[in-house]
């Protein structure tokens, strides 16, 4: 596969939002049609492959016009839970974070205010 091929697949799944079994058989088959374009001839351009294939919005509309509703919705639900709980995490890391270093600056503040040693040196005789 040339470059092009390589960046009308990278195009084709920044278009799709799910990628589920369905989505990595249709890329394994839009995959396996570029490496027989490509074999057939090697100097092939974009836009010769959106001539022959069709542009990646065309084929993603195609694929979610004749793929069944409910898996879609269950696949695009699936994602945004997955999106809420990864924001929820980084806002929650965020906060411990924050809290802990206020504790940290308070006690530096509480123990340079009062010049409290931090070691001793004893010496036995």
């Amino acid at each position: 596969m040339n470059k092009y091929s390589k960046n009308y697949i990278r195009n084709l799944k920044l278009f799709l939002p799910v990628h589920g079994k369905k989505e990595k058989q249709l890329f394994s088959d839009i995959k396996s049609r570029l490496e027989e374009l490509s074999t057939d001839s090697p100097e092939i351009t974009y836009e010769q492959i959106c001539d022959k294939l069709g542009t990646p919005q065309e084929v993603v509309s195609e694929y979610f016009f004749n793929s069944d509703t409910d898996y879609l919705v269950k696949k695009l639900r699936f994602a945004k839970y997955i999106r809420r709980v990864c924001i929820a995490i980084i806002i929650a890391i965020l906060i411990v974070t924050g809290v802990e270093s206020y504790y940290l600056q308070q006690l530096y503040l509480e123990v340079s205010e009062k010049n409290v040693p931090t070691y001793y040196i004893e010496t036995i005789e």
